[in-house]
């Protein structure tokens, strides 16, 4: 297999809305899915200084049809994004899903099919269409939102109570990294408390995050003086799976991105600057997600070695990572796996401060799956765009310091579709 991309590709433009609930949120109240998806494709488009019928082909990504109660949801989005006539697909790959996308572009793009192509992501999982209207919305409950969501994976393990992903996803995969590297359930507890604290403090310097609360300034308002004993409380942050505790998982959103790819030797034209999409790898595979060691994810491995190997890169040529934080502890040995951080040490690093946007190992830096929140098909998309902005020196008061120059996408498509993508400067 050559693994490699005959022509070089170029992101020119990126999008992203808030990340929130449509029925409350600021900045989203009132918005139909249709406004929310023209909002970050209109984003995108003008980052890239063009308009909807400059592009060849639209890759529009939806995963769970209550979003719009239409399976046809990216036609009726032309008219929105202003992209009628052009060659289009709609798909879905769980999670993991704009950046597939972004990759199914490049690969049409270096094959000499397209010149530019606009790949988007949707999704709503705090809200759906209220009866018959395209506009009107109601909430869904959590645990609706779960059994659609396993329901969509595979319907061999959609038993009536769902499949419980909280288990197998955080406690299962604690006690097994807890075990492989000695650590005691205590210093988990501290590590887990010091990295939700990275992540909320990440997402408290982000407008687009869902939320923007640090940890600390939750604690208080809760009336506790010191945040871990917040942190240790069973009233406000039980456990869901032992030991992985309420605030270490994933929180729920409706939100949309986008982004724009054409060939590097066009990538000159757009008016803001453009990053290289050096490489990429996909791997699937179907529950269970893992074998006799619950960290070890073979097909995370699989798709970051050949992305890795697309790009020519090494793990120690990464400046920023991004990992799937679904579950927080699942996040770390991810970024272990890669060699972004050492086997067994990457809790003392989120206790260290080493991942914060500040730190030498920054990860994450929009506020991962827990502070940005988590809009399924549209998260992928908003992980590159915190990538493509922190590459460009401009994501604001969470800028890392010297803006990489090399980083690394890595998202799961649920049950199972690893994805990484390499970003490299131009």
């Amino acid at each position: 297999m050559r693994n490699h991309l005959k022509e070089r590709v170029a992101i020119t433009g990126v999008g992203c809305s808030r990340f929130g609930d449509l029925l409350q949120t600021p900045g989203l109240q009132g918005m139909s899915i249709q406004e929310l998806t023209a909002a970050a494709v209109r984003e995108a488009l003008d980052d890239a200084g063009i308009n909807g019928q400059q592009v060849d082909a639209v890759f529009a990504g939806n995963a769970m049809t209550h979003s719009s109660q239409l399976p046809g949801t990216y036609t009726q989005l032309s008219k929105w994004t202003g992209t009628q006539f052009k060659a289009g697909v709609h798909f879905e790959a769980q999670c993991s899903t704009t950046n597939v996308g972004a990759a199914m572009a490049a690969m049409s793009i270096a094959s000499g099919v397209y010149d530019t192509v606009l790949v988007y992501g949707l999704e709503t999982t705090r809200t759906k269409v209220k009866g018959f209207s395209p506009y009107e919305r109601e909430a869904i409950s959590h645990q609706q939102t779960w059994l659609w969501t396993d329901m969509a994976v595979n319907q061999a393990y959609g038993v009536p109570q769902g499949y419980d992903i909280f288990s197998t996803y955080n406690g299962l995969v604690a006690l097994g990294y807890c075990r492989k590297y000695g650590i005691s359930i205590e210093d988990f507890d501290r590590g887990m408390f010091e990295l939700c604290r990275t992540r909320r403090l990440h997402g408290s310097l982000n407008p687009k995050a869902n939320i923007q609360e640090r940890l600390e300034d939750r604690a208080a308002r809760e009336g506790f003086a010191d945040a871990f004993d917040y942190w240790r409380s069973e009233t406000h942050n039980p456990f869901v799976a032992w030991p992985s505790r309420l605030l270490s998982l994933v929180t729920t959103a409706d939100g949309a991105s986008a982004m724009v790819l054409t060939r590097a030797d066009l990538a000159a034209r757009a008016p803001s600057q453009a990053v290289e999409l050096k490489g990429f790898g996909i791997s699937y595979s179907d529950l269970p997600w893992y074998g006799e060691d619950p960290t070890l994810w073979e097909f995370d491995r699989r798709a970051a070695e050949a992305a890795l190997h697309m790009a020519d890169v090494r793990a120690a040529d990464i400046d920023y990572l991004h990992t799937h934080d679904c579950s927080h502890i699942s996040g770390i040995c991810t970024a272990e796996m890669i060699g972004y951080l050492e086997p067994g040490k990457g809790l003392t690093a989120a206790r260290d401060g080493r991942l914060r946007f500040d730190g030498d190992r920054p990860m994450s830096t929009h506020g991962g799956r827990h502070a940005f929140g988590h809009a399924w098909a549209a998260s992928a998309g908003s992980d590159t765009y915190e990538a493509v902005l922190q590459m460009r020196g401009k994501a604001g008061a969470r800028q890392i310091p010297k803006p990489p120059r090399v980083s690394v996408i890595h998202t799961h498509g649920y049950a199972m579709i690893g994805t990484v993508v390499v970003l490299g400067s131009l």
